[in-house]
């Protein structure tokens, strides 16, 4: 077994061991490799089937389960990169997660990006992130136009997220 094959037998059974996220520079310090190099590794694994999703918090391992809470929706929004922070915070004020973020692109198709924002701590490191690294958002690729999917333990609590989401102004409507 080469040390590469090791490796990713390692961070594996790391991400199998834990339902908390692990970020690629932390597996990348831990291994003394770069952080390109675990995402070269995710990939290998990724393509060997395994069930890793990649998060804005990290990677986790996700057999067969759905993540995210029982209940689910998926909305339609639009709104400015000035926005994004008030829209998420509408969601968690309710009691929702935002489970991703995805976009319907002309040429690659629908694009999704992991999110599984539970709590405003979460949400506070991932609009740091997006500060830190001068990200935009998925959605600039398409007027600002994308879904997310949300979930809740109950109907209830995403039929208010999705009242409060109209009330601001954030669901695309007729």
């Amino acid at each position: 077994m080469t040390t590469a094959q090791r490796r990713r037998a390692e961070i594996l059974e790391q991400l199998k061991s834990t339902r908390d996220s692990i970020s690629g520079t932390a597996m990348g310090e831990q291994f003394n490799v770069s952080r390109q190099i675990i995402v070269r590794d995710i990939s290998i694994l990724k393509a060997d089937g395994h069930p890793i999703v990649s998060t804005s918090r990290g990677y986790v391992h996700r057999p067969a389960e759905r993540p995210g809470k029982p209940c689910k929706r998926t909305i339609a929004c639009q709104h400015e990169f000035s926005e994004m922070k008030e829209e998420l915070e509408i969601i968690l004020d309710n009691g929702a997660m935002i489970d991703n973020v995805s976009i319907d692109h002309p040429v690659y198709g629908e694009l999704t990006g992991e999110l599984m924002i539970s709590t405003n701590a979460e949400l506070a490191m991932f609009l740091t992130r997006m500060h830190e690294e001068k990200s935009r958002m998925l959605a600039n690729l398409t007027d600002n136009i994308h879904l997310h999917t949300i979930s809740a333990d109950t109907e209830k609590i995403l039929d208010n997220a999705v009242r409060d989401l109209i009330e601001h102004g954030y669901i695309i409507q007729d």
